[in-house]
């Protein structure tokens, strides 16, 4: 096949992929929906792996979309026609391919093997999308959603109805009992330092950029997975890369040199650095996982058995897949408790104002009548 034949065919590869993203749901504007970002890392995979200019594919890509994707996908295009390379390219533009897929998109360009690591990129990402992973995300916008209406609540309470209510019993001399007066107290605390919570937020914000700039945390990490305390959040995307390098035919040493130096996390890079100097001295490398808490025992012995037996590379990819199950279960499960406790919360605080500001008005009316 000649390479005209083979961009006649890669054309009609993004008709078709064009086609299923409009048929999919419509992004709103200035949101990058996932069907999108996958198409992309498709079209990138069989891109590269049939060394196709990218420029030349990315610009016919860009015709048939439409808002704000189309504006990421030029401004990619613009950064690949300045000479920076294509996993620095996705990494400097926000949005145009899933957060999972940066960390194995930068490992791949670093150890040669990029077009494999387009294509586990997508399947992996095309997966995550098929089995609705959307819906954790939906889970968060609620929790956020409910605490905003609590807040607006409890700030109507505190500015609006407190105060009426402590000139009622104030000027009828009632006897207010000690959780009315705490009750009292901390709504005109908070009427008079309300600054301080926005002030907070901005600060944690802060911080936030902060360490992402002097590399403690990743901007492109995962964000339920905390990689510095739980580094076993990160053995999924460690496993695939090792999976696409064995695949590929080269050796084991270098993919582990290149973890040390594919992530802006200072914890992580330590981490591997850790590793790979066990397995210079000449550790095992899967028990060196074990020992910085990437690997169970059992994982551990599942792949020194594949190792033997010549099937290193499926394995790698199936326990991969496992522990990514096992984390989102565990999740999964955080989140459903987390949903009722907060519910149950959000009663007991309302319970306690309701209690404590009726309980003198009750008083009050019972000296009345």
């Amino acid at each position: 096949m000649t390479k005209r034949d083979s961009f006649n065919q890669f054309e009609r590869l993004l008709r078709l992929e064009n086609s299923s993203i409009l048929r999919g749901s419509f992004s709103f504007l200035g949101r990058v929906t996932k069907s999108q970002q996958v198409a992309l890392l498709r079209i990138l995979a069989v891109a590269s792996e049939k060394q196709l200019p990218l420029i030349d594919v990315l610009e016919a890509f860009a015709k048939d979309v439409r808002g704000h994707w189309r504006h990421q996908i030029i401004r990619l295009v613009d950064l690949l026609r300045s000479g920076v390379p294509l996993a620095e390219a996705l990494e400097k533009i926000p949005s145009v391919i899933p957060t999972k897929a940066f960390f194995l998109v930068k490992a791949g360009a670093e150890s040669g093997t990029l077009p494999s690591a387009l294509t586990m990129a997508a399947e992996v990402c095309a997966e995550e999308r098929n089995e609705r992973d959307s819906l954790r995300a939906g889970v968060s916008y609620y929790i956020v959603s409910v605490l905003f209406i609590l807040t607006l609540i409890l700030s109507f309470i505190c500015y609006w109805i407190i105060p009426k209510m402590k000139k009622i019993y104030f000027d009828f001399e009632v006897e207010l009992p000690a959780l009315t007066l705490d009750i009292i107290r901390a709504s005109d605390w908070l009427v008079k330092y309300y600054w301080i919570f926005p002030l907070l937020l901005l600060t944690i914000y802060l911080l936030r950029a902060l360490l992402i700039k002097t590399e403690y945390l990743e901007y492109r990490g995962r964000p339920m997975y905390f990689s510095g305390i739980y580094p076993r959040g990160r053995a999924p995307d460690v496993l695939r890369f090792l999976h696409v390098v064995t695949d590929s035919g080269r050796p084991l040493m270098g993919a582990f040199e290149t973890l040390t130096h594919c992530t802006k996390n200072r914890f992580l890079s330590q981490r591997f650095r850790a590793i790979l100097e066990d397995i210079r001295k000449g550790n095992d490398c899967w028990t060196s996982l074990h020992d910085y808490s990437l690997l169970t025992p059992g994982e551990v012995r599942l792949l020194q058995s594949a190792q033997r037996a010549g099937n290193l590379s499926w394995a790698l990819k199936a326990i991969a897949k496992s522990i990514e199950r096992r984390i989102d279960y565990r999740m999964a499960l955080i989140r459903e408790y987390l949903e009722p406790a907060l519910i149950l919360s959000m009663g007991c605080l309302v319970g306690v104002f309701v209690i404590g500001l009726f309980l003198p008005l009750v008083e009050l009316m019972n000296n009345l009548a």
